[in-house]
């Protein structure tokens, strides 16, 4: 093998650890986690120009030109940001670094083999986070993965009714942890109907994970997450409609009667009824908030990352001029920073990588690349959807999730066509 062989095949491994890294790491430590985005960034570069000296990238030139015009909305909003000097750092440090990451992950991740060792790092994640889950809400009420800082069980604490506590795990919030469920849940779903017949030890994995997935995906009570599940549930049986729509039924049958009968799951379903009124007022003041926001500059948007600093201006509460806040619909928020085109490059991206790659992977679903590509595109779909009620791509944790995932399908779907 020749020196610059040799070379490349080092940086290519490191680059793969260093995604593999993230995705193992992403839900309990964001330093590790942007420490190895950073590095595979780096590697990627130095391979490109020192090593290939070439950048030719085996990525769909469609997703290319989204991406590219995402980009380019993003650095034209900073000429309406009242906030330029954090708009212009927002733009390297979270716009162009995440694109890179995608970039890096979709140009690295190709074979078979990675598509196994993606797949065997997201069991040991999902049960190390699952473990921590339990610990916290079944133990202790603290999870021991931010220790000496652990994340508490969430409460509604503005509601007298009652003392149930919903599950966050390593994150904050239960709306988070719904969110990154979705992604894993899916993913293990479809490689379990349609690739793991013949290995028991990585099929039983993922059976069992999956429940467990469902069973916290219920107890976090996120009406957005759930109804992103819904969405995904429909495409997966339209994917295989003969296969799968007894067993979903029989599914949804025995989630319907167990929420309604038994007493401990039909409390956690009553309780989170109780606060849904709440939220849903929250959201609707927000939203009102954001929609004035954004009609200051429909067009090219008020500047990245700026939506928090405004909204201390255009809330209607006792917080006015003195608290920000994030949208809870992250589409409401990127259109008022980054204007209506910046939305719409970046909504093309989404779906010209979703179609693209799932319209790839079919032809080819036995595959286990193929199927972890569906697996990944039917969690982003459930992930997005809830990004319509939710801070999703405004979390450092679950952005990182959302391109390494992106990046990841894309990948495996483009090796499949």
């Amino acid at each position: 093998m020749q020196k610059n062989e040799k070379t490349a095949s080092f940086l290519n491994n490191f680059i793969e650890a260093n995604i593999l890294l993230v995705l193992f790491c992403l839900p309990f430590s964001k330093t590790v986690a942007e420490l190895c985005v950073v590095l595979s960034i780096a590697a990627f570069f130095v391979k490109k120009i020192f090593v290939e000296r070439s950048f030719n990238l085996k990525i769909e030139k469609a997703i290319l030109i989204g991406l590219a015009a995402y980009a380019v909305f993003n650095l034209i909003s900073i000429v309406n940001s009242q906030y330029a000097s954090q708009s212009i750092q927002a733009f390297f440090s979270k716009v162009l670094k995440w694109i890179a990451f995608f970039i890096v992950t979709a140009d690295t991740i190709k074979t078979p083999a990675q598509a196994r060792r993606i797949f065997v790092t997201m069991i040991f994640s999902c049960a190390l986070i699952l473990f921590d889950a339990i610990y916290q809400q079944y133990m202790t009420g603290r999870d021991f993965l931010h220790y000496p800082h652990p994340y508490p069980v969430f409460k509604f604490h503005a509601r007298k009714e009652g003392g149930m506590s919903f599950p966050t795990s390593s994150f904050p919030y239960p709306n988070d942890f719904a969110s990154w469920i979705n992604v894993y849940l899916f993913t293990f779903v479809t490689m379990a109907i349609f690739n793991l017949k013949k290995s028991m030890v990585y099929r039983t994995a993922a059976a069992v994970l999956t429940a467990f997935l469902a069973f916290f995906l219920f107890l976090t009570t996120s009406s957005s997450a759930l109804l992103g599940a819904f969405l995904s549930t429909f495409v997966l049986v339209v994917m295989n409609i003969k296969k799968l729509i007894f067993p979903v039924v029989i599914v949804l049958i025995v989630v319907i009667l167990a929420a309604s009968f038994v007493p401990y799951l039909r409390a956690y379903l009553n309780m989170g009824t109780l606060n849904k009124t709440l939220s849903i007022n929250d959201r609707i003041a927000m939203w009102s908030a954001g929609w004035r926001i954004f009609l200051q500059h429909p067009v090219i948007g008020n500047g990245v990352n700026t939506f928090f600093e405004h909204f201390k201006y255009f809330r209607q509460d006792e917080d006015r001029y003195m608290k920000g806040s994030y949208a809870h619909n992250c589409y409401l928020q990127m259109a008022a920073d980054i204007g209506i085109l910046g939305l719409l490059a970046f909504l093309y991206f989404v779906f010209i990588a979703i179609f693209v790659n799932t319209r790839r992977a079919l032809a080819r679903i036995s595959s286990f690349e193929g199927t972890l590509a569906i697996g990944l595109a039917l969690g982003m779909i459930a992930f997005l959807a809830h990004a319509a009620f939710d801070t999703n791509l405004y979390s450092l944790n679950l952005a990182a999730l959302f391109w390494l995932s992106m990046g990841v399908m894309e990948g495996l779907g483009s090796a499949c066509g």
